[in-house]
């Protein structure tokens, strides 16, 4: 039975999110990582097999920034809009039912969880540029050095992207690396047509009113005109902007 390994896959010819959605769940044991109750399943159709990330709503631990409940449908919003910029790469992620009722599935990627952010900011500037930006539009309060992977393609990957869109927290993060520095033209120039598609019944809006509150939405939407207003990271503090821990 072969093993499904994001480096040897194409979406034309394998569509990650259906197979996702239809595989058998062959075993499912919990993962170790955070205060919320994850678990690593083993997908099967037979032929071949792959590795998900399970994070069921009931495994949520409350919190009091986040309604209880809603951190895996953030996740999938977050993915969401990281497929229409087409960046950063975030591991392809849907809901389905596993063993503890509804959740998110999202493809595990094979990687060296001996390497973080730290460690590979300097070989990856632009693709981590990339992702700082993407923290701003999704407001992420919880950007640790490990929810950046390598896979072993040397791809850099996104995960975790479950405490974001509250527009009453902070953006917490590692990356101050990018502090005032100028965004690219290009980037300008695709967040302004994800404002066009906020500002109309286009898939992605319709998507996300799936998956968000109406309010996160419009601040969704106000972020990235602030972003595109100011052309610049902001200026965030490296004592008040922090997740902890870091890693």
């Amino acid at each position: 039975m072969d093993i499904l390994k994001m480096s040897k896959l194409n979406e034309k010819h394998f569509n990650l999110e259906t197979k996702l959605l239809n595989f058998h769940i062959k075993s499912t044991q919990e993962f170790k990582r955070g205060s919320n109750h994850i678990f690593l399943c083993e997908m099967s159709n037979l032929k071949e097999n792959f590795y998900a990330i399970y994070k069921p709503k009931k495994g949520e631990k409350p919190l009091r920034d986040f309604k209880y409940g809603t951190l895996y449908k953030r996740e999938i919003a977050s993915y969401k809009i990281s497929k229409f910029l087409n960046w950063p790469k975030l591991p392809p992620i849907v809901i389905r039912d596993g063993m503890y009722g509804e959740g998110s599935f999202q493809f595990y990627i094979h990687h060296d969880p001996s390497n973080n952010y730290f460690d590979l900011y300097k070989k990856y500037k632009k693709e981590l540029e990339l992702v700082a930006l993407f923290d701003l539009i999704i407001l992420n309060t919880d950007r640790k050095a490990g929810s950046i992977l390598m896979d072993e393609d040397k791809q850099i990957w996104s995960i975790d992207q479950a405490l974001t869109f509250n527009p009453y927290t902070r953006i917490r993060t590692v990356m101050f690396e990018y502090n005032n520095k100028l965004i690219k033209d290009k980037q300008i120039k695709e967040i302004k047509i994800l404002i066009d598609n906020l500002e109309s019944e286009s898939i992605l809006f319709n998507s996300l009113k799936e998956l968000l509150d109406k309010d996160e939405i419009l601040y969704l939407l106000k972020r990235c005109k602030e972003i595109v207003n100011a052309k610049f990271f902001p200026d965030l503090d490296p004592y008040y902007n922090v997740p902890y821990p870091l890693i």
